[in-house]
């Protein structure tokens, strides 16, 4: 089963300074705002500086294990000694800084409509070219496959197995949600992590 993987709002949520981006990767690459799936590694030299702040709903003044942005996912120090090797051949992990710690964002690399993942036949779009049902193909997705994005909601969300859900579950991390509708990014029923 495929999972629409979003934050738990109860935790803070990261922000990254458009000053931070371009003095350390430079004004052509745009990482905070350009959601395009491409590698950052060969120009990402040092950590990025990661903002955590307080969101409408956070209730808990704690940083996440775990969280989402932009099609990218923050995974703090712990989170990555568990899931990081598990995770590389979905994309690359960057380093990144923040106040009382350290670790990384995961860049997922793996794009469904490459594979023929995308399921045309329950995939709808509205009149304005929104996504109002969403459906993917497992089984085209590469072996081991744990996240990916796709280019049918413009790369913003990140998705995943139940192989990443399950590694989330027993783990213990916290900070994130997943969702079996797939196209619902304001909520749903969810299981919280």
């Amino acid at each position: 089963m495929i999972h629409l993987i979003s934050n738990d709002d109860s935790y803070l949520i990261y922000t990254m300074s458009t000053s931070d981006v371009v003095a350390k990767l430079g004004e052509d690459n745009p990482f905070h705002i350009k959601r395009t799936p491409i590698p950052y590694s060969s120009v990402w030299k040092e950590p990025l500086c990661l903002d955590f702040g307080p969101g409408e709903e956070t209730t808990k003044e704690l940083v996440p294990d775990v969280a989402v942005r932009n099609g990218r996912m923050f995974f703090n120090e712990k989170a990555y000694s568990l899931l990081g090797s598990d995770l590389t051949q979905d994309g690359e992990f960057l380093p990144v800084t923040y106040l009382g710690g350290t670790g990384y964002i995961f860049n997922p690399l793996t794009v469904a409509e490459k594979y023929d993942a995308l399921d045309e036949s329950v995939t709808v779009f509205n009149e304005y070219g929104e996504v109002e049902n969403l459906g993917f193909r497992e089984d085209k997705l590469p072996a081991g496959t744990m996240a990916f994005r796709s280019k049918a909601g413009s790369y913003y969300d990140v998705f995943c197995t139940d192989q990443m859900k399950k590694a989330v579950e027993d783990s213990g991390l916290v900070g994130v949600c997943f969702h079996p509708d797939l196209a619902d990014i304001g909520g749903g029923a969810t299981t919280q992590h």
